[in-house]
Order: C-alpha cells, then structure tokens, then sequence
C-alpha cells in the first residue's frame, strides 16, 4: 500500500522491554501518511494492515 504512495520507512525499531510496541518512521511526501492516519474513514484499513492506535504518537517532520 505505501509503495503506491511513494512513502518507504525510513526507521523501524522494536522496544527491547515491549516487542509489541514499536517507533516507525516513514518518508515520503508532505502529509500522505498523516492525512491517511489521522482520517477516520481510513482507520479500519489501517488497522486490517495490523496497526494498532492505541498509543499511537503521529508527528510530522520536514527534511532541511
């Protein structure tokens, strides 16, 4: 689904006291992935893909 998007993860790290919990950080254009995340008509899909929400911390950077 991201590849479609031009979006690829930049960063995927596991927490050693909680292998459920994870930090992931994509890059790709401006607001693509936050408009899919913070939209709730896409929630269901995200969370078909095993997404979970709960404490789920969405920010946005820009590169310089």
């Amino acid at each position: 689904m991201f590849l479609e998007m031009g979006v690829k993860i930049f960063y995927l790290g596991v927490s050693k006291e909680d292998p459920k919990r994870a930090t992931v950080m994509f890059q790709g254009q401006e607001n693509v992935l936050y408009d899919i995340f913070t939209n709730p008509q896409t929630k269901p899909i995200v969370e078909a893909s095993g997404h979970v929400y709960d404490g789920t911390v969405i920010t946005r950077w820009l590169a310089n």
